[in-house]
C-alpha cells in the first residue's frame, strides 16, 4: 500500500459505569442470562467513534479494562489473585476462557467491511513482570512468563484467528524501552507467537526504542509501532537500520490533553516519510488513549486522520470553483471532520480501501454539500447518500458555530 492507515493503539476513554458492572455481575451470578453486558455498550461506543474520527484499524477500545487486568482477570485464569492494584500468582496458571473473543465479536459484528480489527494483546514478557510471583510453582521469571505465554498469550490469538474476528494481532509490550538490558528469552517467546500466528502481528513499544531495536528486529513479528512524537531522532536512528518490519509511526501524544494541530502532526508525518518512505504501514497516537477525556480523544484521532490525508492525498480543495476531473469510483463512504484550527468542515469521500477521491473544505456546510452533489454521478453517490452528507454537515457546521461562539465568550 502506498499510503499507511490510521489505526489506534488500542484503550479509548469509555467505560460503563461501575453501578452498572456491579448489577450485572450480580444478575449473572444469580443465572440471569439475558442482563445486557454494560461492556458491549463500551465497546460498540469506542468502535463507533473510532470509525467516526476517521480511524481505518480499530480496536474494541480495551474498555473491558487495563493492558493487565484483562489478560489476568480471574474470571478466564486460574492461578491469579488481585489485591488491589497489584496482581500475584498463587499457583500454576491455568486459562478457563478467551477475554476478548466477545468483545472482538461485538466490534466485527457493527463495524462497516471495509474497517479492520487489530486488537491488543499485552506480551507475556510484560504481564510477567507485572506479577508479584508468591508461588514456589515457577522459580524464576522465565518459566512464569513462557507458561503465560503457552496458557494466555498464544491461545487468546488462536481463538480470535480461529473466528476469523481480526485482521491483525498487537502485541504490547510497553517496558522493553525501559530494560538496559531486556531478558534474552524475549525473543524466544515472540518465536512461540509467530509460530501459530495466521494473520500480521505488530509489536507496539512505548518509550524511546532506540537502545531496544537490535532486540525488537529479532522478533520476526509485521510491524513496530513507535514513538516518533516524543522522540522525533527515533526516526533518524530506524532510519539508519536495515529492519525488515513495516513502521507504524506514533505521530501525536495520546495522554496529553492538549489537542495538537493537523500542521504539526502532518511535519511528524512528512519527516518520517522522507527517511522511512514505504516502510511506513500505520499512523496512530504515541500509546492508548485510556486516560484522556472522551471528547479530547476523538478531537485527536480527527487530527490524525486530517493530517494523513493532507500529507499523502493532498489538502482538501476549496469547495468552489471547477472540479477535477477522475474516473468513475464504483462505491466509497463519507467521513465529515472539524477542523478546530482553521474553523472550516473538511468532507472527504474514500474508496473502499480508505484511498482519498475527493476532498472539500469550506467553513460553510452548503459550500461542500454542493461541491459533492455537483459530481454525485461521477462518485456513483445516490440520494440517500447526498441526504446523510447533508445531515452529517448541518451537524458539523453547528459544532464549529458553537465552538467559535465559545471561543469568542472566553476572549471577552
Amino acid at each position: 500500500m502506498d499510503f499507511p492507515l490510521t489505526t489506534t493503539i488500542g484503550s479509548y476513554p469509555i467505560f460503563p459505569k461501575h453501578e452498572d458492572v456491579e448489577y450485572y455481575e450480580m444478575m449473572k451470578s444469580r443465572g440471569l442470562e439475558d442482563v445486557l453486558d454494560p461492556h458491549v455498550w463500551s465497546t460498540e461506543a469506542a468502535v463507533k467513534e473510532f470509525v467516526s474520527s476517521g480511524i481505518e484499524v480499530v480496536s474494541t477500545g480495551q474498555t473491558r479494562g487495563d493492558l493487565y487486568s484483562i489478560f489476568l482477570n480471574p474470571r478466564f485464569v486460574k492461578g491469579i489473585a488481585w489485591n488491589g492494584s497489584e496482581a500475584y500468582v498463587k499457583g500454576r496458571i491455568e486459562r478457563l476462557g478467551s477475554s476478548r473473543k466477545d468483545d472482538v465479536r461485538v466490534a466485527r459484528e457493527i463495524l462497516p467491511k471495509q474497517f479492520q480489527i487489530k486488537e491488543p494483546i499485552t506480551d507475556a514478557y510484560t504481564l510477567a513482570k507485572f506479577l508479584k510471583n508468591r508461588s514456589s510453582v515457577y522459580p524464576d521469571l522465565k518459566n512464569l512468563a513462557v507458561d503465560i505465554n503457552r496458557k494466555i498469550v498464544i491461545p487468546e490469538i488462536e481463538e480470535l484467528q480461529k473466528e476469523k474476528l481480526v485482521s491483525y494481532i498487537q502485541l504490547d509490550s510497553p517496558r522493553i524501552a525501559a530494560e538496559s538490558i531486556p531478558e534474552d528469552y524475549y525473543t524466544e517467546l515472540y518465536e512461540e507467537v509467530m509460530s501459530v500466528a495466521k494473520v500480521p502481528v505488530v509489536l507496539h513499544a512505548c518509550g524511546d526504542t532506540a537502545r531496544a531495536l537490535s532486540i525488537l528486529s529479532k522478533t520476526r513479528v509485521h510491524a513496530l509501532l513507535l514513538d516518533f512524537y516524543h522522540f522525533p531522532k527515533l526516526i533518524d536512528e530506524v532510519s539508519r537500520r536495515n529492519l525488515d518490519q513495516a513502521l507504524g509511526v506514533g505521530a501525536l501524544d495520546a495522554q496529553s490533553p492538549r489537542v495538537e494541530t493537523v500542521a504539526e502532526v502532518s511535519r511528524l508525518l512528512k519527516r518520517a516519510v522522507s527517511r522511512l518512505g514505504q516502510r511506513l504501514e500505520f499512523v496512530h497516537p504515541h500509546c492508548g488513549q485510556r486516560s484522556l477525556d472522551r471528547s479530547v480523544a476523538f478531537e485527536k484521532n480527527c487530527v490524525l486522520t486530517m493530517a494523513r490525508d493532507d500529507v499523502f492525498f493532498g489538502e482538501a480543495e476549496e469547495a468552489s470553483g471547477r472540479r477535477s476531473e477522475q474516473s468513475r469510483v464504483e462505491s466509497g463512504y463519507f467521513l465529515v471532520q472539524s477542523n478546530g484550527e482553521s474553523g472550516e468542515i473538511v468532507a472527504t469521500y474514500y474508496d473502499m480501501k480508505h484511498r482519498a477521491v475527493r476532498r472539500y473544505r469550506s467553513r460553510r456546510a452548503e459550500d461542500v454539500l454542493l461541491a459533492f452533489s455537483e459530481e454525485s454521478n461521477k462518485l456513483g453517490m445516490d440520494s440517500v447518500q447526498l441526504a446523510k452528507l447533508a445531515m452529517e454537515l448541518g451537524r458539523a457546521e453547528t459544532r464549529m458555530r458553537l465552538k467559535r461562539s465559545g471561543d469568542e465568550a472566553s476572549a471577552l
